[in-house]
């Protein structure tokens, strides 16, 4: 799993990462002691950063902020069984918490989806209402998941590749709302541009790349979906004792 979220870094890691996010968008060549030199810290911080973002390595963080594609070493191709398996024996129970932790932000909840994603979204909206009271609505409109929004509000959108159609119209008009966005991406595709708060990536195992979006299976995002109902079943149970 690649994760991108900047709400846990510290004021400083903030001010690096911005900067330096800019300089490897012009300069893909960029070493790490000479990254630490322009930010003026030490290389060890710049190498602390790119892991708390998710990253394996500078390289990666450097391929991910210039648009490049970033190899994860992982098989390109593999029956939907084997990468299932594949994908079960490297879970990142991590991912589930840090969902949590932001999901519990928000009073308002709007889950968007188009053509399988939405009905991933709508079973989500749906096992939601059983271990949560927040305000949860699950649309494929993005005219009226516009409407929903304000400073209160989460906009998730699911989406297997996040190539089938953009989402800039709707972030940029949810995000004039003061409404934050989560990108929830079943395979890693490179959203350096995105301007999407919070960016999952579920599964470094990718389905054929022959298979259009909406011919792509939806296995991950349900058991993504049952271990967020668990851990959320989990603290609700805790919380009564």
């Amino acid at each position: 799993m690649l994760k991108v979220v900047t709400e846990h870094l510290t004021k400083l890691e903030k001010e690096v990462h911005e900067k330096l996010s800019g300089v490897v968008l012009h300069n893909q060549n960029l070493k790490i002691i000479e990254a630490a030199d322009i930010c003026e810290v030490s290389p060890s911080k710049v190498s602390k950063l790119v892991r708390k973002l998710g990253f394996d390595n500078f390289k990666q963080y450097k391929q991910y902020f210039s648009g490049q594609e970033i190899n994860l070493k992982t098989p390109k191709k593999s029956s939907e069984i084997d990468r299932l398996m594949q994908f079960l024996e490297n879970f990142d129970h991590q991912i589930i918490d840090e969902f949590v932790s932001i999901f519990q932000k928000y009073n308002r909840i709007i889950l968007f989806g188009l053509g399988p994603s939405f009905i991933s979204a709508e079973y989500f909206a749906y096992k939601l209402a059983t271990v949560s009271e927040k305000n949860v609505t699950v649309t494929q409109s993005e005219d009226f998941a516009e409407r929903l929004t304000d400073e209160d509000s989460l906009l998730i959108v699911f989406s297997v590749t996040g190539k089938f159609t953009s989402f800039d119209s709707l972030f940029s008009n949810v995000k004039e709302n003061g409404s934050s966005v989560m990108l929830l991406l079943e395979e890693y595709v490179s959203t350096f541009e995105s301007m999407a708060d919070y960016v999952f990536h579920l599964s470094k195992y990718n389905q054929d790349h022959q298979l259009e979006p909406f011919e792509k299976t939806r296995t991950v995002f349900f058991i993504f979906i049952e271990e967020v109902i668990t851990k959320l079943s989990t603290l609700n149970k805790n919380k009564e004792e």
